[in-house]
């Protein structure tokens, strides 16, 4: 049954297809098949949403699945937590109004724009990523085994006189060049522009069209993101400079912006060349002694700043820190090292970012089994929102300095769905403009990595 519902919907598409290609002309016109109007006139339909899930997405919401499910009263509040305000909630109005970010999850549009390294500001080396890596090892640049395209298989190829319907399809998205009377392929996305980006350093290419403000006061408004902490921030004008401890985790290779042509996951010690896999988990991590992470938002219309944070990593997710007593090193964090000492400290992060992306995978593995099998579903649990022991967790908005000590971090520390657990850490409308967020963790050394996936305002 499910088959022949294919079929006929194939042959509907397909009959569409022909008629419209007699009445205008091959390729199908854009206004024919694109699915902008639809999406607009859903909107327009719905222009007032009363409430992502009625305001439930609570602030000190509980983090285990056995802490859900038990304990609830009559209308579904847990039992024994700390009563919710409305302050308390993550915003409903965000469900109604257009939301930005940068992320290091794929795969995504146009992915080194929608990084999130674009909106980081660097060190004062004038380096987003402070690790000693070369640049040509890093995601985004590292070369792939061998250049596109593949080799199609046999059982891809129509026969002889045929027609090839991909070939078809893909003719929008192919461009060609007469090069010596030989057609030459270039994959969308990749031009010239992009190539010349590669060769350069890694924070020239990211920041080349950014301008950097240095010495910022903070902002004097009082109006800041949870009201019930104003009085516990301080204010330090020009003293927040981003660390030199800070690990970039890069992910799998390549251009991975999800179209079918893709270029991503060859590297030359992968199992299977073919598999072009584009799941991707990156994240910026930071520890004890890293040092400020500094994240520069332009244009903020409707005073919302928020993050999705991992605050259970070990130390293994900042190997840049490793040996380190101190914050940044007690100077300029690994730059002075020279010789044997940074060999040995390169090769300890080369074989801790492998190791690193063994572990994303096999975590992107483990949510896809669970969504397949329903005894294994996770419906309310997740990551703690810290490892063993207490920690200091400090954040800004425009140099005022916000203090949490674990607990206080747990309260603030929402869970959204599964695998997404949010900061929120502007929540005022009549705040817009340009923002600096900053966050570090202290009083705790290499024992605790935070690392943050996305960034999102509003």
């Amino acid at each position: 049954m499910i088959a022949m519902v294919v079929l006929k919907s194939l042959e509907y598409a397909l009959s569409k297809w022909e008629s419209l290609g007699e009445e205008s002309g091959f390729p199908i016109l854009e206004k024919e098949w694109h699915v902008t109007d639809y999406y607009k006139n859903i909107r327009d339909k719905t222009p007032k949403v009363p409430g992502c899930f009625g305001n439930v997405w609570r602030i000190g919401q509980a983090r285990r699945l056995e802490e859900v499910d038990k304990e609830l009263d009559e209308d579904n509040n847990h039992i024994g937590h700390r009563h919710l305000d409305d302050k308390d909630f993550w915003p409903s109005r965000i469900c109604n109004i257009p939301l930005q970010g940068r992320s290091l999850w794929g795969p995504r549009n146009n992915p080194s724009e929608t990084s999130l390294l674009t909106i980081m500001k660097p060190n004062p080396k004038g380096d987003i990523d402070p690790g000693m890596m070369s640049p040509t090892k890093l995601a985004y640049y590292e070369p792939p085994c061998y250049q596109p395209p593949d080799v199609p298989a046999p059982w891809t190829r129509a026969p002889k006189g045929e027609p090839f319907a991909p070939l078809i399809g893909a003719s929008r998205r192919l461009e060609t060049e007469e090069d010596n009377k030989k057609q030459k392929a270039q994959l969308r996305g990749v031009d010239d522009k992009m190539i010349q980006q590669v060769s350069l350093p890694i924070h020239e290419s990211l920041n080349q069209d950014r301008v950097l403000t240095e010495g910022d006061e903070a902002a004097e408004d009082d109006n800041d993101t949870a009201k019930d902490d104003v009085d516990e921030a301080t204010e330090e004008k020009n003293t927040i400079v981003p660390g030199y401890g800070i690990n970039v985790k890069w992910g799998r290779k390549g251009i991975c912006d999800g179209s079918s042509h893709s270029w991503c996951d060859k590297s030359c010690d992968s199992g299977c060349l073919m598999g072009g896999a584009q799941d991707n988990r990156g994240a910026v991590c930071f520890d004890g002694f890293s040092g400020w992470v500094v994240f520069e938002i332009k244009n903020v219309k409707h005073g919302f700043i928020g993050a999705r944070v991992e605050p259970w990593h070990a130390g293994e997710e900042t190997p840049i820190t490793n040996g380190w007593t101190e914050d940044n090193n007690g100077g300029d964090g690994n730059y002075n090292k020279r010789g044997r000492e940074r060999e040995l400290h390169e090769e300890y992060q080369d074989q801790q970012r492998e190791e690193g992306i063994k572990r994303m995978k096999q975590e992107i593995e483990e949510d896809i089994m669970t969504e397949d099998d329903p005894t294994r579903r996770r419906l309310g649990g997740g990551q703690s929102c810290g490892r063993a022991g207490d920690y200091t967790f400090e954040w800004a908005i425009n140099g005022k300095i916000v203090s949490w000590n674990k607990g206080k971090f747990c309260e603030h520390y929402t869970r959204l769905n599964y695998n997404l657990d949010v900061i929120k850490f502007m929540d005022d409308e009549n705040r817009t403009g340009d923002f600096e967020l900053a966050m570090r963790m202290t009083n705790v050394g290499r024992g605790n990595s935070m690392c943050v996936s996305h960034v999102y305002w509003a």
